[in-house]
């Protein structure tokens, strides 16, 4: 798939740009691009001029701020950038929707990085011996005998759960373990933690969704 300019400009850039054209507006809010701090920190922000400009259009046809340039092919334009309340309002609700995002991603982190898989660990591990000593009844009753395929899916969910728990704990003692001890504040300045966070609880997420199910059925098999 092809990336357009769209998708390069990430919502934190357009805030800072929109926050630098604030700053430099005057009291009527026009903002002089003759000034070189102005360009000088919009290029800056953005990984280049064109970008820059392509943002300031889509703002301007958004009704976000007045922009245009006026000037024929092969001259400087004169460029009118002006701010306004729409401005104001488009930036707090930006960064109300950032700060949100923040909020959230830094609960999943916390929720991973605190996360100790011994609790998983023990019930799983009372769960399988639950499962042996129904097998072994089912084994030893005839009267038990059709439960046999019902225990046997049971078994078979069970299996891939144990499964993802295992591969769990070697990224907990390998990956997190080893950043939990060394603190959260490297964590929240790296993408990447982020990122592995997100997965993780991802994965566990999908493995463990059918625990409740799981814990039920078998306990109407112990009952029966």
């Amino acid at each position: 798939m092809r990336t357009t300019i769209d998708d390069q400009i990430t919502p934190p850039q357009e805030l800072r740009v929109l926050l630098c054209l604030i700053r430099h507006a005057d009291a009527k809010g026009s903002v002089d691009f003759d000034n070189p701090d102005v360009t000088a920190t919009l290029s800056s922000l953005v990984w280049n001029w064109n970008a820059v400009e392509y943002l300031l259009h889509k703002l301007d046809e958004a009704g976000v701020i007045d922009y245009s340039e006026i000037g024929e092919d092969g001259f400087k334009p004169i460029i009118l950038c002006i701010v306004n309340d729409d401005t104001h309002r488009y930036v707090a609700g930006l960064a109300e929707k950032l700060e949100a995002e923040y909020v959230t991603l830094d609960k999943r982190i916390t929720d991973i990085l605190t996360f100790s898989p011994s609790a998983l660990t023990s019930r799983i591990a009372d769960t399988k011996r639950q499962i042996d000593e129904v097998k072994k009844h089912v084994a030893s009753n005839d009267l038990l005998k059709p439960l046999a395929n019902p225990l046997r899916e049971i078994q078979s969910h069970f299996d891939s759960i144990s499964v993802v728990s295992e591969g769990y704990e070697h990224i907990y003692k390998n990956i997190i373990r080893p950043v939990q001890e060394e603190g959260r504040s490297g964590v929240k300045a790296t993408v990447r933690w982020a990122i592995l966070s997100i997965v993780i609880s991802t994965l566990i997420s999908l493995a463990i969704s059918n625990w409740p199910s799981l814990e039920n059925s078998f306990q109407a098999i112990a009952a029966g």
